[in-house]
């Protein structure tokens, strides 16, 4: 037996005749290094680490189609926060929680008050930061609490996969892009993976048995309704962690079913948070299931065909998470898969691992239905990656500690850190090839960005790539000039003029017919838009644009006779 499952016998089990389990459970407490840090210190310190870097690293990042609508929301948002701390009462009536909130009302407040409130304090009150950066200041706790998460997850296999395991999940441009925005991806993948922590240490498969559980099932509850505050992907967890509770053997089932109630926790910390449902509630939590239950389908481009409408294919997506990301990171997230459901058939797997691999397998299933709104990459299950790196730090720690015993010179300790630098070091590369364009990013196995366009696939989403023509545009276009800015809405629009990417007096155009420059997007969807703007600028030679790796993500064109035209 590898030092790795020595250390943890809980990651491989033995079946349990006569009970619904999977395995046996071992619990163990975060134990800290000789003279060092104990494993949650570790991990927090670890989070705030991943804080620092998207904290130093967003500001060259586009704002996204959807950041513009939050921003909005946000702002309006913050004046009901303004409201409530000069005259409460009057912001807790009904006409004031309409005003300020029935816009982006398709989603809860939870994130977009934490925007708006950090927004209050760091910008509009101490002047630390601009308006856009305070108000993805947010995002960046959200990515430090998903660190934290994961490694505590990863804790209980080793000391090294906790290490390793958020990296696992950040190393790619597409994960990384993400946890700058202040949007509601990472924010829900956060606090699902802390759904999946809670619950753990609830069932004490974290930490032990505590002595008072009632406080650690209140968190859970707590934590659970943060979530559904955040976004609707908390409508999945519920069903999950039933079917858990179901799967535990003898005690730790009936401790896990006693566990469960708490969830109804969750609906009171919705309504607390979220002021629209303060009044008129059912007609609201109508207007929000209804919303996604009948949610529109964006057309997406996936290997040569326009998905416009269901049925949509069954594979994709896995095959997204495989041709986005880099192919060490998809080699070890497969491997995990695979090796939890294996465990899971031969009823071996650990009732922790039967909880990432529900956790995860919840995020995806809904998009295999073939019904669901496939657009955005892998946002939507930001989850698998996430979820499933825990087991994949455990595989990469164990080959290298079989690495050292074939290679009696390499110890153990070497043998982890250098296994750890080659599987990483494609996903840093990615980073650092792509960055700030995540939503173009793509991996090996797509023969990154060029092979993806050859293959067919979506090039970009969210217009944020339009910040590479900016400076172009600000040194060429003549005071007031007309732009039109393809897919980037007046909200993005308003925000590069506030944070000074883009000049005040260029004006805002809704197409190329009254516009002096035309940025496009390169979209499949929006093919028609490229000769129509050849139409109405007379020309079909663009004056700059974006190219990753030769491959066209922006192309500009200049009207004739306009400074920078060709």
């Amino acid at each position: 037996m590898s030092a790795a499952k020595a250390k943890h016998p809980q990651m491989v089990g033995t079946p349990i005749v006569g009970t619904p389990i999977i395995g046996t459970q071992t619990t163990l407490p975060p134990a800290p290094a000789p003279g060092g840090l104990s494993e949650r210190a570790l991990a927090a310190l670890m989070g705030l680490a991943t804080f620092i870097a998207l904290f130093v690293t967003q500001a060259p990042i586009g704002f996204t189609r959807d950041e513009g609508y939050y921003f909005a929301a946000a702002s309006s948002y913050e004046e009901w926060i303004r409201l409530f701390l000069r005259a409460p009462l009057t912001a807790m009536e009904a006409g004031a929680t309409e005003q300020f909130f029935r816009i982006n009302s398709e989603h809860p407040a939870l994130a977009k008050m934490c925007f708006a409130a950090s927004h209050l304090l760091f910008a509009r009150t101490l002047g630390l930061l601009g308006d856009t950066t305070a108000w993805r200041m947010p995002a960046f706790v959200f990515g430090g609490i998903l660190t934290y998460c994961i490694a505590r997850l990863a804790f209980t296999r080793s000391r090294a996969a906790g290490i390793i395991a958020p990296m696992i999940f950040w190393f790619t441009e597409r994960t990384f892009f993400h946890g700058h925005l202040a949007c509601f991806d990472i924010p829900i993948c956060a606090l699902t993976a802390a759904v999946a922590l809670t619950w753990a240490r609830a069932l004490g498969l974290i930490d032990g048995e505590p002595p008072r559980a009632w406080k650690r099932n209140l968190v859970f509850g707590v934590v659970y309704g943060l979530a559904l505050a955040t976004k609707h992907n908390a409508w999945f967890l519920p069903p999950v962690l039933l079917a858990h509770a179901l799967l535990c053997p003898g005690a730790l089932r009936i401790r896990a079913l006693k566990t469960l109630p708490w969830i109804l926790v969750g609906p009171f910390v919705l309504i607390a948070v979220w002021p629209l449902l303060w009044h008129d509630t059912t007609r609201h939590l109508n207007d929000w299931i209804s919303f996604h239950l009948n949610h529109v389908h964006y057309s997406w481009w996936y290997l040569g065909d326009l998905l416009r409408q269901p049925p949509f294919p069954i594979s994709y997506p896995v095959a997204l998470l495989a041709l986005t990301l880099p192919i060490t990171t998809v080699a070890l997230l497969g491997a995990a898969g695979v090796r939890l459901l294996w465990r899971f058939a031969r009823r071996t797997l650990s009732p922790l691992a039967l909880l990432e691999l529900g956790v995860a397998g919840a995020s995806l299933l809904p998009f295999m239905l073939r019904t669901t709104p496939i657009f955005g990459g892998i946002k939507h299950w930001l989850v698998v990656p996430a979820l499933l790196a825990p087991e994949a730090a455990s595989i990469l720690v164990e080959l290298a500690h079989d690495a050292a015993a074939a290679f009696p010179r390499l110890s153990e300790r070497r043998a982890v850190v250098l296994s750890a630098v080659l599987a990483l070091a494609p996903g840093l590369v990615q980073i650092v090839r792509v960055h700030p364009y995540g939503t173009s990013a793509y991996g090996e196995f797509a023969g990154n960005e060029p092979g993806a366009a050859s293959l067919g696939m979506q090039r970009q989403y969210w217009s944020g790539n339009v910040t590479a023509v900016l400076p172009w545009i600000n040194s060429h276009a003549p005071i007031g000039a007309r732009i039109f800015f393809h897919e980037v809405n007046g909200e993005s629009f308003h925000a590069y003029q506030l944070m000074n990417m883009l000049r005040r007096d260029l004006r805002y155009s809704n197409g190329p017919g009254d516009a002096d420059y035309a940025a496009l997007q390169w979209h499949r969807e929006f093919r028609d838009r490229e000769p129509e703007t050849w139409n109405a600028f007379r020309t079909t030679r663009p004056a700059t644009g974006l190219y990753l790796d030769e491959t066209p993500q922006i192309v500009v064109y200049a009207r004739p006779g306009r400074p920078g035209a060709p």
